[in-house]
This record gives structure tokens, C-alpha cells and sequence, in this order.
């Protein structure tokens, strides 16, 4: 747990062991800078870097790379310096852990404290200095302020009637089966059934296996398929789906210099993509669940392995679309809504881990811009995450659609539906 604990970026703060009141803190401060732990698949182990960034960043400023192990609660690391930084021949060792947090406190920061010794001369300063230090940890930097949305898609995408038409399509596919027929008729009044009023669809069956069979699959893959052209339609450089599946991290993306013009990419999630952190509900099953989702080894045992699998021709070519949209939604698709979800929040942004009351829909409660939850229907698609993922769902029909050109040429014939928005079409087959 200790591994969780530490992945992320801190705030940290060291000074010398002076016993007299100084008055001014800078009379004893040993250092100020930023602390980034990665996550690291094998137990036990530290890695990151700690960078004193000048006011105005340049090259060389300061850095340290990290790496050590950890045990039972305490950690020890060591940070050496990177070549061509003013750090070049520091060599510095810690020894901390993560400090108690009071049961009734407000504002509850995560901190660490411990101690630090140079461990190697340089610049005229002697080997064996001690200091203090605590660190603080920062908040998790969601998608939403790396790579935002544009603020008209954000909008558009933040309204009641969009939350229920996306919450209302997913949750009526996946409960038909468990309806009494009096809600059935109800829903079929509005037509809101899954599928057609003649060839209804859902999803799952009441023991929430998938049906594979019925094409839900179909109705998956093209619902969203509409979304995707509806948002792009908005935007003057549509958003790219990813071509591959994240693999885990990185922290931390080494500063680039053009010109001499710096760009540092943000710590704790420098590209949008790193997996949030993980969170306890009380509920064992999702908690267990989550916890295997956000691992490593989920990654590379399973995510990795689906991604190959859906782009493999020879295994696209045996199956019918809506047999690929059913198998898709119900494994990599769903554990890609988990892994990249955060905590969800309330209206004043304290987290609430169990999440909103599915009845509840109050709109100056759940209709901000700001409520972007992977996990909820009524929120998944204001993350912009969510279109990242789907634009790889997206890519696996065109995918299939080769397969069988290949396989079984002439027997498939693409077309071209007309949706209600100007000349924008789907494709279909």
C-alpha cells in the first residue's frame, strides 16, 4: 500500500538541525523542490527524481535521480545526480516514512517526513551534513487540466440532456432484462427500448453475463461511433484516439529545450494518461477490483494482450460485428473506464468514494463541467479521457472491416448513413 501511497508528485521542504530559534526560516533551510515517485511493479522498490527548479527554468537546474526500497512503513532512498545539472556530483541519501493522519482533521494532506544526509562532498560543502525534511503531498493533476477540452465541447457535452442521453442509453441496454414488463412498456411508450420495438437488444442478460448474439454489440460500437463524429464536428483538430493502449506511467517526462525556450511537461501526469490513484469505497468487490485494474500487471497480462488481440486479422475475420462489440465493451472497454477513473467528487470537489446515488440527478450537483467521473455514465463522456479510449474502440471497426476484405473479399459492402448534422455520415456495413 506503501507503493500507492508514495506515487505521485510532493512539495518537498528540508532544513538544518539547528536547535536555536532563527526567526527567519531561510536561516535553515536546506532546500526546496519537487519530489516525484513513480509507481513501480516490483514491490518494494523506489524510483523518481527530485528537481530544485530555478525561478526561471533552465537546463541545468538541479536534479536528482531517485531509487530505493522500501519496508514495512519505512522507505530509504538515495538521489544521485543527473549529468549536465548543477546536481552532476551531488549523492544524497534519505531515510522516511509516511506520517499518521489525525481521524478528525480537516484539509488532510498525505505527508512524509524523515531525515537526509549528503552523503559526498561537493562544491566546497562537506560530506555528512544532516537535515530534516517533510514533504507534501499534491493533489492527483487530472486529464481535465493537462489536455481540457475544447470549452464549447465541454459545454455542449456538460448538459442534462446530454448526461441523461448517454446514462439513459447505457443503463436501459444493460437492465432490460431485469425490468417487469409494466417499466418495459413504459420505456417502449418513449421509445427508448434497446434496439428496435421489433428486435430489442440488450446487452446483458439478468445474470449480467453479455449477450453476445442479439447485436448490442452492433448498437454499441455505432452509438458511440455517432458521439465521436458529433464532438470532432466541433472542433477544429479532432481529437486523436489512441493507436495503442497507455502502458503504465510515465511520472515523469524529462524537460525538452528548443531555442533555449524550455517545455516542462507536468509532473504526476505529463501526457493525461497516467492511471489516477487508487481509492477505497468500503465495497470489497470494487475495491479488489479496482485495485487489480490500476496495477502494472494488469496492464501487461491482460490490456496489452486484448489490444493485440482486437487488431489481429485472423482473429477479426471469425467474428461478426456485433460479436466484436459485445466482446470489446465487456472486457477491455469497461477495465479502461475503471483504470483511468479518479475519485469522484461533489459539487465543492470533496471526494466522495462510493459515488453519486444513481437516482440522483440534481443538476447544481451533477451538471458542472468540473464532474468528469469514467466510472458513471452520467459523466464518462466530459472526460477526455473518454474519447481517447473510444477513438481506439472506434479504429477496431475499420480493423475488422479489413479483416474480412482480406479473408473473405466481396462478401462485406461499406455504407454510408446520414446523420441529423450537416453532411456528416457514419459508416456502416
Amino acid at each position: 500500500m506503501i507503493n500507492e501511497q508514495l506515487a505521485g508528485v510532493w512539495t518537498y521542504r528540508s532544513f538544518l538541525n539547528v536547535p536555536e530559534e532563527v526567526g527567519d526560516f531561510n536561516k535553515i533551510k536546506f532546500g526546496e523542490g519537487e519530489l516525484v515517485f513513480e509507481m513501480k511493479s516490483e514491490p518494494g522498490t523506489i524510483r523518481g527524481q527530485l528537481v530544485f527548479r530555478s525561478e526561471k527554468p533552465d537546463p541545468k537546474d538541479a536534479r536528482l535521480f531517485i531509487y530505493g526500497y522500501i519496508e514495512k512503513s519505512n522507505f530509504r532512498f538515495q538521489g544521485t545526480g543527473v549529468k549536465k545539472t548543477d546536481a552532476e556530483d551531488w549523492v544524497y541519501d534519505y531515510n522516511g516514512e509516511i506520517t499518521p493522519n489525525w481521524i478528525d482533521g480537516t484539509e488532510k494532506k498525505t505527508i512524509m517526513t524523515g531525515t537526509v544526509i549528503r552523503s559526498v562532498p561537493h562544491d566546497g560543502k562537506p560530506a555528512g551534513v544532516v537535515g530534516s525534511f517533510i514533504a507534501v503531498k499534491r493533489e492527483f493533476l487530472e486529464p481535465s487540466q493537462v489536455i481540457p477540452l475544447p470549452e464549447n465541447v465541454l459545454s455542449m457535452l456538460s448538459t442534462r440532456m446530454h448526461r441523461l442521453h448517454h446514462s439513459v442509453w447505457h443503463s436501459v441496454r444493460d437492465r432490460w432484462t431485469r425490468l417487469d414488463e409494466t417499466k418495459k412498456n413504459e420505456i417502449r411508450k418513449r421509445g427508448w427500448q434497446p434496439g428496435e420495438i421489433d428486435d430489442e437488444r440488450p446487452s446483458i442478460t439478468p445474470y449480467e453475463d453479455p449477450i453476445v448474439l442479439n447485436g448490442s454489440g452492433e448498437d454499441f460500437l455505432f452509438m458511440h461511433r455517432k458521439m465521436i463524429m458529433h464532438v470532432n464536428s466541433m472542433m477544429t483538430e479532432p481529437i486523436k484516439g489512441w493507436s495503442v493502449i497507455p502502458a503504465p506511467g510515465p511520472y515523469l517526462i524529462e524537460p525538452k529545450f528548443d531555442n533555449g525556450n524550455i517545455s516542462v511537461f507536468p509532473p504526476g501526469n505529463p501526457n493525461g494518461f497516467t492511471v489516477p490513484p487508487l481509492w477505497i469505497t468500503g465495497n470489497e468487490e470494487f475495491d479488489r477490483r479496482n485495485a487489480q485494474l490500476k496495477s502494472d500487471g494488469h496492464y501487461w497480462s491482460r490490456m496489452k494482450w486484448w489490444d493485440r488481440k482486437f487488431k489481429n486479422p485472423q482473429y477479426l475475420a471469425t467474428l461478426t460485428l456485433y460479436e466484436l462489440g459485445s466482446l470489446i465493451e465487456w472486457s477491455v472497454h469497461n477495465d479502461m473506464h475503471i483504470r483511468w477513473a479518479s475519485v469522484p467528487s461533489d459539487k465543492d470537489l470533496v471526494p466522495i468514494p462510493t459515488g453519486r446515488d444513481e437516482r440522483d440527478i440534481n443538476a447544481l450537483k451533477w451538471d458542472r463541467t468540473s464532474y468528469d467521473f469514467l466510472g458513471d455514465t452520467y459523466s464518462a463522456h466530459v472526460n477526455p479521457v473518454f474519447w481517447r479510449l473510444h477513438g481506439w474502440v472506434d479504429d477496431r471497426i475499420n480493423d475488422w472491416f479489413e479483416a474480412h476484405e482480406t479473408v473473405h473479399k466481396g462478401q462485406l459492402k461499406e455504407y454510408r448513413l446520414m446523420v441529423s448534422r450537416g453532411s456528416k455520415v457514419i459508416n456502416g456495413f
